[in-house]
């Protein structure tokens, strides 16, 4: 059944031309370990990343980004230090400082393998010892994997940018001004593809580099608020939030799960974009969406994935 599946899947696929995709780097279906698989491993850090590609063998590696104080962009999902997620001298943290006012070196003061017990996920390893990932290093370390296996292994990046709350976060094009040369230094622009709610990042992608790889991440809640939209409006594009995604010239939607119906998938295929949900754990619904026709599954578990 899953031979057939994905054979279903490369014949529609490749009867489209989609730049810089996994499916375009050989991949027929493209499995995103979520914050680098947190089901497994803690999220977002090296131990993840290591081990959704070295044990697991997935797509792509899916991560935030934040930056700190003196411009490193960080692996975070969250822009402040989260007190469920990070501890020092061995034990949690108490506030929650914002990443964008401390500097790289004195983020390496915390530890961020070991999850608090009212977060820590079923399964979970823990690690003990573990920093910050900058994103450079998870950059050296996929074109690393690259060379020695021969694997297009990508990166699915997330912008972790909140228009609403001034000073929360640097601004969209901060991000991009930082975000875009350091996929360049690496040689890494038909692997990393950038992702986000804030579909501002999205825009100055393209414009920045057309070449690259963006993907609207869609909930409603962001989706009709042109805050989030690059002020696009909803009611503009008959309230079709792909239509309003494709014309910001993004590559792949990259709906919540619930929110993702048939008609959505067939939209985007017609409009020539993959359809990559986020963030399914069970393996009943992944089976529902592949037999859909998505291009590829975001979760938190991608050993479910593989083996089917």
């Amino acid at each position: 059944m899953k031979k057939f599946i994905f054979l279903v899947l490369i014949v529609e696929l490749f009867s489209f031309s989609f730049a810089l995709t996994p499916i375009q780097n050989g991949w027929p279906f493209d499995l995103e370990a979520h914050r680098g698989g947190r089901g497994l491993m803690p999220e977002n850090t090296m131990a993840a990343f290591r081990y959704a590609i070295e044990h697991v063998g997935v797509t792509t590696l899916e991560l935030d980004i934040a930056m700190t104080k003196d411009g490193v962009l960080v692996v975070s999902h969250d822009p402040f230090l989260n007190p469920q997620k990070v501890s020092k001298d061995g034990q949690f943290i108490g506030d929650k400082p914002l990443i964008k006012d401390m500097t790289y070196e004195q983020l390496l003061q915390y530890d961020f393998g070991v999850m608090r017990s009212d977060y820590r996920m079923p399964h979970q390893v823990q690690v003990e010892k573990e920093k910050i990932p900058s994103l450079e290093a998870v950059f050296a370390f996929v074109k690393d994997m690259q060379e020695k296996t021969g694997n297009r292994y990508m990166i699915n990046a997330e912008t972790k940018v909140f228009p609403e709350i001034f000073g929360y976060t640097y601004d969209a094009k901060t991000f991009v001004n930082a975000l875009v040369p350091l996929i360049k230094k690496y040689g890494l622009e038909n692997t990393v593809m950038v992702q986000s709610f804030n579909w501002e990042t999205l825009k100055l992608v393209k414009e920045m580099d057309p070449k690259i790889t963006t993907v609207a991440l869609l909930q409603n809640i962001y989706y009709e608020n042109t805050l989030w939209t690059a002020g696009l409006k909803l009611s503009d594009f008959g309230g079709d939030p792909v239509k309003m995604a494709k014309s910001l010239g993004v590559d792949v939607i990259s709906p919540y799960y619930k929110l993702c119906t048939s008609n959505m998938i067939k939209t985007s295929h017609e409009y020539g974009m993959l359809v990559v949900p986020w963030t399914i754990d069970d393996k009943p619904e992944m089976e529902k969406f592949i037999s859909m026709g998505v291009d590829g599954i975001i979760t938190d578990y991608p050993d479910i994935l593989t083996s089917f």
